[in-house]
């Protein structure tokens, strides 16, 4: 599989470029704007190129430009606006205080021992989104990040109970403040007693009840833990609006029953055979994983009798999108298909789209987050006239590739001590 690392053109922010009191706040995509904090929290964290968990806090105190940048902004308005009013106060907590102390958002990052842990970052990130006025997060993602702040809250108790500055420290190491099994159980148990979906939340609980014989977790576990549930929680919300989630074919609502042309499908497969995901999939698809949903996604195009998909090929010569039957790729485990409406663009014209996207996508260009498998299928059904593919299959695969990047340089990752 390719390398995670994202190149900095990618990153969409503005690495190196002026200093806190030239503070960009720039209107981002239209596709950013739809995504929930939590995927624009990972997106940079990624971008960030950190290491695993946590990063160091001088290195954020360079970025901050590019972290300001990445803050949705919905519109340009008027300076009267009260947006207006909220996008200057957003780039207020970037620039020094009046005394040449430290931006305000760096407190929000609650910095100890000279870094900044992730689950610090994505909540001070959200918080800063919900101050200019951004998408909020909703559903089970909402649910788990109220029981991440609770955790965090009980770890920081702990430690001052314990006289010490934090939570954050290197696993093993007489700064890491480890919290009790059975605390995060009871927090589980809370969350799922005030929660709309309260079989995730059952489901978790039992599978933390298998678990108690580990007596406490410290912070890289439990992120690892809180990443897996993140990543469940959004199958889960796909699968529960699905009337068979596990076969057959979902529709989608664009779809007529007397529409003319070419039927169009998305096919998903669960990723099982790419060595740069299997890491990945071990722990997503882990045996004891509380959600069986599997791991990263891949997705490949049917059209007029054959699926078209995108892969990663270290050879320049050889072509980075291929053609297989439908539904039979050689590399991935078929899941399910997503009808789209038909096109109406006829057969010689579709293989000169085909033509034209093998020029686009070169094997060597394949990147798991910023240029993939979804990123051409989304492509090639834009061309074919009949609209992207369905937004959670984008996250999910987005959420997957930010994870694994993390976990490639996770201290303690969850497989080997939560999930066994």
């Amino acid at each position: 599989s390719s390398s995670t690392s994202s190149s900095s053109s990618s990153s969409g922010g503005t690495r190196g470029a002026g200093g806190a009191g030239q503070m960009p706040f720039k209107v981002l995509p239209a596709s950013s704007l739809s995504m929930e904090p939590w995927e624009l929290a990972l997106d940079l964290w990624v971008d960030l190129q950190t290491q695993g968990y946590s990063i160091e806090e001088k290195l954020v105190l360079q970025r901050l430009p590019e972290i300001a940048a990445r803050i949705p902004s919905p519109t340009k308005k008027p300076s009267s606006d009260p947006m207006a009013a909220a996008a200057n106060e957003v780039m207020q907590l970037f620039k020094p205080s009046k005394t040449g102390g430290p931006p305000l958002f760096m407190a929000l990052l609650r910095p100890q021992h000279g870094r900044v842990h992730f689950l610090y970052f994505w909540k001070a990130f959200g918080e800063v989104i919900h101050i200019a006025g951004g998408k909020s997060t909703e559903g089970l993602a909402a649910e788990l990040e109220i029981l991440r702040d609770r955790l965090l809250r009980r770890i920081e108790e702990t430690a001052l109970q314990q006289g010490q500055e934090g939570g954050i420290g290197p696993a093993g190491s007489p700064t890491s403040t480890l919290l009790p099994t059975w605390a995060l159980v009871e927090e589980v148990h809370r969350a799922g007693s005030m929660s709309a979906f309260p079989r995730f939340w059952q489901r978790a609980s039992d599978h933390l009840a298998g678990q108690l014989q580990l007596q406490d977790v410290n912070i890289e576990e439990l992120t690892s833990v809180l990443l897996v549930w993140l990543h469940d929680s959004q199958v889960w919300e796909v699968e529960q609006r699905m009337q068979h989630p596990s076969q057959g074919i979902i529709r989608s609502n664009s779809v007529l029953d007397e529409d003319p042309g070419l039927p169009v499908y998305v096919h998903i497969y669960d990723v099982s055979q790419e060595e740069g995901i299997q890491k990945l999939n071990r722990i997503l698809a882990h045996k004891k994983s509380p959600l069986k949903f599997g791991g990263v996604f891949h997705a490949g195009v049917e059209v007029n009798g054959l699926e078209f998909a995108y892969g990663y090929s270290a050879c320049e010569s050889r072509p980075g999108v291929c053609c297989v039957e439908p539904r039979s790729h050689p590399q991935h485990h078929f899941r399910q298909t997503v009808q789209l409406r038909n096109t109406k663009v006829p057969a010689e014209e579709i293989a000169n789209i085909i033509s034209e996207l093998i020029e686009d996508y070169p094997g060597h260009d394949y990147n798991l987050l910023r240029r993939n498998c979804c990123h051409f299928a989304d492509d090639f059904c834009i061309r074919l006239g009949v609209g992207g593919i369905p937004g959670w299959v984008h996250r999910l695969a987005r959420l997957g590739a930010g994870i694994e990047t993390m976990l490639q340089n996770a201290p303690r990752p969850i497989k080997e001590r939560f999930l066994g």
